[in-house]
C-alpha cells in the first residue's frame, strides 16, 4: 500500500482540505469480533469474589456460641432452678427485748437455706460490745464469737446458742451485728448475710447520782456529792466509781481518798446499800463559763490500770461559773446540797447568808425566799429576822428589819434565820418544797448611775416515804393451829404465830423486805402465809426472810405470817422469852431513789393482842 494511502495520511487529508470543513465520518456498525480474533477489543473480565476460608467460618461460629452460652448462663443463674441467691439465705436471731445490766443473756440464731442448692464454709460471727463477759466465769471479756454451722442442705435450717453476761448502763440500746458467711460448690466466691440485732438494759445493779451548785462564784470553794447504790437483791462485788474533773478545778480534799490517780475504789455493796463520794476544790474560770463534772460507775480493769472495764451508769453536773454581786448561800438542816431529804411531820431549819462581793457599795438590799410545794404548812412558816408574807409564801429579809442591808460596804455580809414545818399527809404523792432565792441591791455605776442587780438560786426540800412494819405473837388466832401448852412449860414444846404487816406512805417503794432471825432455842417449823415462795428461812443464819416486793405509795397493813416453835429451859422458868428478835423492813424510795427503812422490836412469849391472852400465860412455868 502506497504511503498516501495510508489510513492515517487520508485521515489527515480530511482534516485539512479546503474550505474549513470537516466531513463528519459516519460511524459504521458491525458485529463485535470473536473474543478469539486476535487484535480485537473485548470487555474486562468480572473480579473473580472472594472465597471465605474454613478458619473465618469457625471463628464466626465460635463468637456466635459464646454470646448464646452467656445468655443462657446469665437466664439460668437468676431465673433457673437452680439460682443460688443470698436473699434465699435467712439469718434470725430470737433473744430477750430488755434485760437488767449484768444478766446472762441467751441468742438464738437460726440459718436457713431456702436456695435449691445446698451451701457450704459456713462461718457464723457475733460481735459484743464492751462490757461483755464469759458467763461460765463472769470475768473474761467476750468480744467475738464464732463458730460454723457446716453444710446447710436445701431447705434445712440450722440453729446456734450464744450465750454472754451483758453490762451496761440503764436505758442503753445495745446493737450485736451479726455475720453469715458461705460458699458453694465448684465457686471460690465467698457469700455474706448481715443482720443485727438489739436489745435494751432497762435497769444497772447500780445506780449513781451527783449533786453540786448549779452555780459558783470563780475562786470561791465547791463541793460535788457522789451517791452511788445497789439496785438489786444480789450483792454488787468489785464496784468503782471513776471522776473526770473539769479543766479548772483544783481538788483539795476528797472522802474517801482515791485509790488511783481519781478512781475510788469501793468494794461489794449489799443491797440496798449505799457509798458516797465528796470531792471538795475551787472552780476557776470566766464568768458564763460551764463545767461540767463527770462520775461514771463500774468494775475496774485491774492491773493498776486506773479506767473502767465495765461501765453500769454516768452521770453529770454542771456548774456555771458566775459573779455575784452579792454572793448568798442558804443551808438547809446544816446542809447546802440543792436537794435536802426529810421524813415527813418533820421541821426544816434554813439559814440564808450573804456578803458583798463588788468593789463598790450595795444600796437596799434586798433577799426574798418563795417557799412553794405541796408538803409543807403555809401557814406555819416562821422567821426571827425577817417577814413572812403568807399571801404568796415568800419571806422577806430587807433594811426595815436588817438595818446592814441598807448599805452594804465591799465585802459586808451578814445572815438571817427560817424554819419550815411539813406536814404528814398519806394522801400527798411525791411530796416537795422548793425554795427560790432572789437577791436586788442597787449599786454605784462608773458613770455614778445607778443600776439593779440582782442573782437568783433554787432548793429542794424532798420528803421521804414512812416505811413501817408491825408484827405480833398470837396463840389461837391467825392462819395456823398451833399446839403445846399455854402458858409453855419447861422442857415441852410450844408453836406461836408471828404475824407481820407493812405499810408504806407518800412515796413508791420498790424491793421492800423485811429480816428477822430466831434465837438458838427457838426452831421455824416452816407454816408461812402466804405460801407462795415470798417468806423463807436460812438454818445456818437462823435469818427469816420476807421479799414483800413492791409498795405503792398509801399501801397498808400488808400480810404475812409464819410459825415458830418453843423449847424453853429449867433456866427460862418464870420469865417471857424472845421469841423473834427485832424485824426490819427495808425498800426504795422510787421517787427520791434513795433507800428507807423501818423497825419492829423483838418479840416475846407475852401474846398480850390474842383474844385468849391471861397476863399469867406470858412466862415459862414448871
Amino acid at each position: 500500500m502506497a504511503e498516501s494511502d495510508s489510513p492515517l495520511e487520508r485521515l489527515r487529508k480530511r482534516l485539512y482540505m479546503p474550505g474549513g470543513k470537516t466531513p463528519t465520518p459516519v460511524p459504521s456498525y458491525s458485529a463485535p469480533a470473536s473474543m478469539s480474533t486476535p487484535g480485537g477489543w473485548a470487555p474486562d473480565p468480572e473480579p473473580p469474589k472472594p472465597r471465605i476460608s474454613f478458619s473465618a467460618y469457625f471463628l464466626i461460629g465460635a463468637a456466635g456460641f459464646f454470646v448464646i452460652a452467656s445468655v443462657l448462663a446469665v437466664l439460668f443463674l437468676f431465673f433457673g432452678t437452680r439460682s443460688v441467691s443470698t436473699d434465699r439465705v435467712d439469718v434470725t436471731i430470737k433473744g430477750p427485748t430488755s434485760i437488767a445490766s449484768g444478766d446472762k443473756v441467751s441468742l438464738i440464731v437460726s440459718v436457713e437455706n431456702r436456695n435449691p442448692a445446698p451451701i457450704a464454709s459456713t462461718l457464723l460471727t457475733l460481735d459484743f460490745p464492751d462490757g461483755t463477759y464469759v458467763p461460765e466465769t463472769q470475768s473474761e471479756p467476750m468480744v467475738r464469737y464464732s463458730d460454723t454451722v457446716g453444710e446447710v442442705m436445701p431447705g434445712e435450717r440450722v440453729n446456734r446458742t450464744v450465750a454472754a453476761v451483758i453490762s451496761g448502763s440503764a436505758n442503753q440500746v445495745v446493737t450485736i451485728p451479726v455475720t453469715f458467711e458461705y460458699r458453694i460448690d465448684g465457686s471460690n466466691a465467698v457469700f455474706v448475710k448481715k443482720e443485727q440485732y438489739s436489745f435494751t438494759i432497762t435497769s444497772s445493779p447500780v445506780s449513781l447520782a451527783v449533786a453540786s451548785l448549779a452555780e459558783s462564784a470563780s475562786g470561791q470553794p465547791i463541793t460535788v456529792t457522789a451517791t452511788l447504790r445497789s439496785n438489786g437483791i444480789d450483792p454488787v462485788e468489785n464496784l468503782a466509781v471513776l471522776a473526770t474533773y473539769p479543766p479548772g478545778f483544783t481538788v483539795q480534799s476528797t472522802e474517801p481518798a482515791p485509790s488511783a490517780g481519781n478512781l475510788f475504789m469501793l468494794g461489794a455493796l449489799a443491797p440496798g446499800e449505799s457509798r458516797t463520794i465528796k470531792v471538795t476544790g475551787v472552780l476557776t474560770g470566766q464568768q458564763n463559763d460551764e463545767r461540767v463534772f463527770k462520775f461514771t460507775a463500774g468494775t475496774p480493769r485491774g492491773g493498776g490500770s486506773q479506767s473502767l472495764a465495765v461501765m453500769y451508769t454516768t452521770q453529770e453536773s454542771t456548774v456555771l461559773i458566775t459573779r455575784p454581786f452579792l454572793a448568798v448561800a442558804l443551808a438547809l438542816n446544816r446542809s447546802e446540797s440543792e436537794e435536802v431529804v426529810v421524813r415527813a411531820g418533820s421541821s426544816v431549819s434554813g439559814s440564808i447568808s450573804w456578803v458583798n462581793t463588788l468593789p463598790t457599795a450595795i444600796l437596799d438590799g434586798e433577799i426574798r425566799v418563795k417557799v412553794s410545794g405541796n408538803a409543807f404548812d403555809p401557814r406555819g412558816v416562821s422567821t426571827s429576822n425577817g417577814f413572812y408574807r403568807s399571801s404568796d409564801t415568800t419571806i422577806v429579809f430587807a433594811g426595815d428589819r436588817i438595818p446592814s442591808l441598807r448599805r452594804l460596804e465591799p465585802g459586808d455580809n451578814g445572815s438571817a434565820s427560817f424554819s419550815i414545818p411539813l406536814i404528814e399527809d398519806s394522801s400527798l404523792r411525791q411530796p416537795t418544797v422548793t425554795l427560790d432565792v432572789s437577791v436586788s441591791g442597787k449599786r454605784v455605776g462608773e458613770t455614778g448611775a445607778q443600776e439593779t442587780v440582782t442573782s437568783t438560786l433554787t432548793r429542794k426540800i424532798l420528803v421521804s416515804t414512812d416505811l413501817s412494819l408491825t408484827s405480833r405473837v398470837v396463840r389461837t388466832i391467825g392462819p395456823f393451829t398451833n399446839t403445846g401448852p399455854w402458858p409453855p412449860v419447861e422442857d415441852q414444846t410450844t408453836t406461836y404465830t408471828i404475824l407481820m404487816a407493812a405499810s408504806n406512805t407518800v412515796n413508791s417503794v420498790g424491793g421492800a423486805r423485811v429480816t428477822t432471825t430466831l434465837p438458838s432455842y427457838v426452831t421455824f417449823t416452816g407454816k408461812v402465809h402466804p405460801d407462795d415462795g415470798s417468806i423463807t428461812y436460812n438454818a445456818a443464819t437462823r435469818e427469816v426472810s420476807w421479799a414483800v416486793g413492791d409498795m405503792p405509795a398509801g399501801t397498808t397493813g400488808k400480810q404475812g405470817a409464819f410459825q415458830v416453835s418453843l423449847l424453853p429451859s429449867a433456866s427460862q422458868r418464870g420469865t417471857s422469852p424472845i421469841l423473834v428478835f427485832p424485824q426490819t423492813i427495808t425498800g426504795t424510795d422510787r421517787f427520791l431513789q434513795k433507800q428507807v427503812t423501818g423497825s419492829a422490836p423483838d418479840l416475846t412469849t407475852k401474846t398480850p393482842t390474842d383474844p385468849g391472852y391471861n397476863p399469867a400465860y406470858g412466862n415459862v412455868v414448871k
